[in-house]
This record gives C-alpha cells, sequence and structure tokens, in this order.
C-alpha cells in the first residue's frame, strides 16, 4: 500500500500547485509573471511544466502568490527534495491560548486542524455538540485523532453525513496529492493502512477529482433524533495574521438548501 502514496510525477504536480494557487488568487498568467520578474513566455514553461522550478524561482512564486506555509512546504518537497525534512510537524501541536479563545469565538461547529493530513486538534463546543465522533484526543495519547481515520471507520459518519461519498474523496485526494514530503510518513503510512479496511478506500484513494467537485462547499447533515436535513458550508482558513499559526481553521456554518453551489455568480 505504501507504493500507491506517490500519485504522479513531479514536475507536472508542481506546475498544477503554480495553476491553482494564481487562480484562487484571481491572477492572470500575465499578472504573476509580472510579480515575478520573468517574461510570460517562461512563466508559461513553468506552469506547464517544461522548465524546472530552481530554488531561486520557487522563492520568487512564493512571494508572488503569497504562498500559504503548507503549500510552500509542499512545493520544497517536490522542487528540492533534498530540503523535504523541515516538513514534518509533531505532536501533540503548541495551541496558543489565544488560538483556543478564537475558536470558541464562533458559534458554529470549529476545528483547528492540522493541513493536509487532517489531525484533529481542536473543535469548540458547538463541534463537539453537532459531531462527538471528530473530537480530538488528549495530548497525551499515542496519536492525534484524525478527521480521515474517523470518516472512514465510524459508522456515524455515513450516517450523519448524507453526501459523505463527496466529503471523503475530497479529503482523500488532498492527502494523496499533497500529504507525501510533507506529512511524516510513517504517520502518512498510519492514515492509509487505518482506513485501507474500508472496502471503499481503494476506489476513492484512487480516483481524481474534477475542478467542480473540488470546490463543492456543500455538507448535507442528517439530524440523528429528528431525520431533517441540515445544509452547512465548509470552509477551511490559513491565518496571514500571526503568520505563524501552524494549523487550519475548518468552519461549519449553515446555508439555504440551494443546490447550485458551484459558480453562483455566473449567469444562467
Amino acid at each position: 500500500m505504501i507504493g500507491a502514496i506517490d500519485p504522479v510525477p513531479e514536475q507536472p504536480l508542481l506546475g498544477m500547485y503554480m495553476r491553482h494557487r494564481r487562480e484562487a488568487l484571481g491572477l492572470t498568467q500575465e499578472e504573476t509573471a509580472r510579480r515575478m520578474f520573468v517574461s510570460l513566455s517562461l512563466y508559461r514553461k513553468l506552469e506547464n511544466g517544461e522548465r524546472p522550478l530552481s530554488a531561486g524561482r520557487l522563492g520568487d512564486w512564493s512571494t508572488a502568490v503569497d504562498a500559504p506555509v503548507w503549500l510552500l512546504r509542499k512545493m520544497v518537497s517536490l522542487a528540492l527534495p533534498g530540503l523535504s525534512s523541515i516538513a514534518v510537524g509533531s505532536w501533540p501541536p503548541g495551541l496558543r491560548r489565544e488560538d483556543l479563545d478564537h475558536l470558541d469565538a464562533f458559534p458554529f461547529p470549529a476545528f483547528y486542524h492540522a493541513f493536509p493530513e487532517y489531525e484533529i486538534l481542536a473543535a469548540n463546543q458547538a463541534a463537539r455538540e453537532a459531531f462527538p465522533w471528530l473530537l480530538p484526543t488528549r495530548a497525551d495519547s499515542e496519536r492525534p485523532a484524525n478527521v480521515i481515520e474517523q470518516m472512514m471507520t465510524v459508522d456515524i459518519a455515513r450516517e450523519v453525513l448524507i453526501n459523505w461519498e463527496e466529503i471523503v474523496h475530497r479529503l482523500l485526494f488532498i492527502l494523496r496529492v499533497a500529504a507525501p514530503g510533507t506529512v511524516a510518513p510513517e504517520r502518512l503510512a498510519q492514515i492509509i493502512e487505518t482506513c485501507s479496511v474500508n472496502p471503499e478506500f481503494e476506489r476513492l484513494w484512487s480516483t481524481d477529482m474534477s475542478q467542480e467537485q473540488y470546490n463543492n462547499s456543500l455538507v448535507q447533515v442528517r439530524d440523528p433524533q429528528t431525520g431533517d436535513e441540515i445544509h452547512l458550508t465548509m470552509r477551511s482558513y490559513n491565518a496571514s495574521h500571526p503568520d505563524n499559526c501552524p494549523y487550519q481553521l475548518f468552519v461549519l456554518t449553515p446555508r439555504r438548501p440551494d443546490p447550485s453551489t458551484i459558480e453562483p455568480f455566473t449567469a444562467e
């Protein structure tokens, strides 16, 4: 199973990350090239995987697109594999009191996750009440609780999450693409081994996602008490201030039951 961790050639994957980050910021190739102080022709070759991304170019690119820490670690692990050891995290995490206070201020379910492996580091009261099977373990536990492991092994996950397959597929896709080089290999192997007991794992792990599927933010929840269907919007955030926050904020907020969750501003 460990052989399945290396999913795609490195250079095309670097270009994919460059394109996804640029498009997420709403930048054109021309604008990104100008920010990097390179020609449009060279930038296109870098993004298409036709030219290697040197350390200097990687630094210019990360500055140009304000790359988050996890993405920069991933890019370094691919472009400069000799330095990839900088991307290994630790357990238990050093959660600051100010960050926990910030998490508790949300009236809706909110978590801190280690990304891209989705270790559950903290959950606020609303999250504890809504998803008691997605809680962090004690700091003295041998290893953290993990969103993907829980989703794949806890029966109630599939009962409560109506669109369970879409959610789990996205999590596994992110793990497969982003984790190698940014997550400790032994921890990545543990997560894969744990998830392998689910008969759906192999199919979901090896199937790619379209951009439309990846960007769907809908979470459909069935109330276990009443059976009512609840629609939530899923959002993940990385702190830019302070810029030394090593975990990602994950928030679920109520939304109207509107099926059009993709490209909401596109005219009919």
